[in-house]
């Protein structure tokens, strides 16, 4: 027995944070994104947390969206005596509106044996809203 397609997915996807900082499970995230933006519409805005090199992330980003979507970028330059990177990111998402964040669940740590990272975690576990973790 078949259904007929419903949509009900897309107004829980309506508006998504992706955190990127280049790594290679970022971009995952970010590819899931845009794949959610193309079949739900959803409005994607990529949000980098650096304090250097923010513009090869950007670049990175650019070249993986190409002309697929429109999203927007908020590059956030970080002060490590004052702040983190998740709670800069958690800020973002208590100062806008997102249905879901989608992060890599582990960045550009040097430990390869850890399976989630210290932002994911921190994310997962204080987000206000539904988490999607990609590996």
């Amino acid at each position: 027995m078949s259904f007929p397609p419903t949509y009900e997915v897309s107004f829980w996807f309506r508006n998504v944070l992706v955190p990127v900082d280049g790594s290679a499970n970022s971009m995952r995230a970010l590819d899931l994104a845009i794949d959610f933006a193309m079949r739900y519409g959803s409005k994607i805005t990529v949000i980098n947390v650096c304090s250097n090199e923010c513009e090869e992330v950007e670049k990175k980003v650019e070249e993986r969206v190409s002309d697929k979507v429109k999203l927007s970028y908020k590059k956030v330059k970080l002060d490590l005596t004052t702040s983190s990177i998740a709670n800069e990111i958690l800020n973002e998402m208590n100062a806008n509106t997102y249905d879901a964040v989608i992060l890599g669940a582990r960045g550009s740590s040097v430990n390869n044996d850890i399976n989630i990272g210290s932002v994911a975690l921190s994310i997962g576990a204080n987000a206000i809203t539904t988490v999607i973790l990609v590996r």
